[in-house]
């Protein structure tokens, strides 16, 4: 169920609108970064993520947009990671989120926020040009039922894979 209902919420937020809310038709911002390659079975361990191989997403173009589903299975949940080609500055001026609190993770800043007000926790971090962003949902249906049990594992997630980030998407 944890991975039907988040990959529904992914679609939503890797739609055509741009993260900053500005519109369309601005230059394209090029993200070669690919999560779903990236993190070897050793990151995936540290962060309690199955090694099993992602659910990939469809690329997006408008931000760029390379996403990837990984599974947890203790407690259950996915957690989605995205590159995205957007600038950071513009999540906290982003209608669809509501910004929980600033953090550093892994030495960068980062954003915790509340998706659409109840959907999903994201995380995310600021990495040369874009965002990497951790995604966990929560419903009364998943394992995190709350806003907060889901940020406080997207926080863990993102903590425990900082090491293993890229200087550049």
């Amino acid at each position: 169920m944890a991975t039907l209902s988040l990959l529904s919420v992914v679609g939503v937020v890797a739609c055509s609108q741009p993260v900053d809310g500005e519109p369309a038709g601005e230059p394209a911002v090029e993200i070669a970064y690919q999560p779903c390659d990236a993190f070897s079975p050793e990151a995936l361990a540290a962060a309690r993520i199955d090694a099993a191989p992602p659910d990939r997403m469809p690329d997006r173009d408008d931000p760029p947009n390379h996403a990837c589903g990984f599974l947890s299975r203790d407690p259950s949940y996915v957690v989605v990671a995205s590159a995205i080609g957007a600038p950071f500055s513009g999540i906290a001026s982003d209608d669809r989120f509501t910004v929980l609190r600033d953090t550093e993770i892994g030495g960068r800043n980062a954003l915790v926020s509340d998706f659409r007000g109840g959907s999903a926790c994201t995380v995310s971090v600021a990495i040369e040009p874009g965002i990497l962003e951790f995604m966990i949902g929560y419903s009364e249906l998943e394992d995190f039922t709350t806003v907060d049990e889901a940020c406080d594992q997207a926080t863990k997630v993102a903590t425990a894979l900082a090491p293993y980030f890229p200087d550049h998407l």
